[in-house]
């Protein structure tokens, strides 16, 4: 029971050098990448010790709110999700017998996304931005006419999909969805697909975003989902 109690402390004292810590950052005033001041600077002022510093700082650390980059000093974190990606990626390596239905939870969130902002890419893309949306489309062809994978093309594709709508936030929470597919992939031994098959759905949607027609750019998306469900969940 002593141990308990002990131990409680232990975890309400770190969580409240944690969030000093972080009250810190903000009241400075400082943006992401800043540079943070020293450790010993840092205790002094918030009037901690050094190895309570350190243990928050660790924590701080991986959840991304603080980087740490050896040899430079310490810095204020720039927004990512990655903390998300890896505890997503775990959950689904653990859950051997719901991973397939977790990632496929994941896929319809990923889509409904992507549909609910595909409208505004049919209505709000410009020429050079079509163009270049193209431009990967024939990389993705030319690729797939000699059976090659074309993942970098695939997420590049992605990534400038959704730039005229200006959203960062959009473009990373769909990079955290990518990037937890990807990592447990071995472990769902999913199908590879057609890659010609996936080339002609990405050709789809610019096709559609090309005509402006917001509709058929929403349908695109839904049939390039439902080929990527397939995969993950085969009859």
């Amino acid at each position: 029971m002593a141990r308990t109690a002990i131990r409680a402390r232990r975890e309400a004292l770190h969580e409240t050098v944690q969030q000093r810590i972080e009250r810190f950052i903000i009241n400075s005033g400082s943006k992401p990448g800043d540079p943070l001041p020293s450790q010993q600077e840092l205790a002094k002022a918030l009037g901690i010790s050094m190895p309570s510093l350190r243990e928050a700082m660790k924590s701080l650390e991986a959840l991304g709110v603080i980087e740490v980059r050896h040899g430079a000093g310490t810095f204020v974190g720039r927004f990512s999700l990655d903390a998300m990606v890896d505890g997503l990626a775990f959950r689904i390596r653990l859950e051997a017998g719901e991973n397939r239905r977790t990632v496929s939870e994941l896929l319809e969130i990923r889509m409904i996304l992507e549909q609910a902002y595909i409208r505004g890419v049919a209505e709000r893309a410009t020429d050079d931005e079509i163009a270049a949306l193209y431009a990967v489309v024939d990389e993705m062809d030319a690729k797939a006419a000699s059976g090659a994978e074309f993942a970098a093309e695939d997420w590049r594709f992605h990534e400038l999909l959704y730039r005229p709508v200006n959203n960062a936030v959009l473009t990373t929470l769909v990079r955290a969805f990518w990037d937890v597919v990807d990592l447990v992939k071995p472990d769902l031994d999913v199908s590879p697909g057609s890659v010609a098959v996936t080339a002609r759905d990405h050709r789809a949607i610019v096709d559609a975003i090309a005509a402006h027609d917001a509709e058929r750019a929403v349908a695109a998306v839904a049939a390039h989902f439902a080929g990527i469900q397939g995969r993950v969940n085969p009859a």
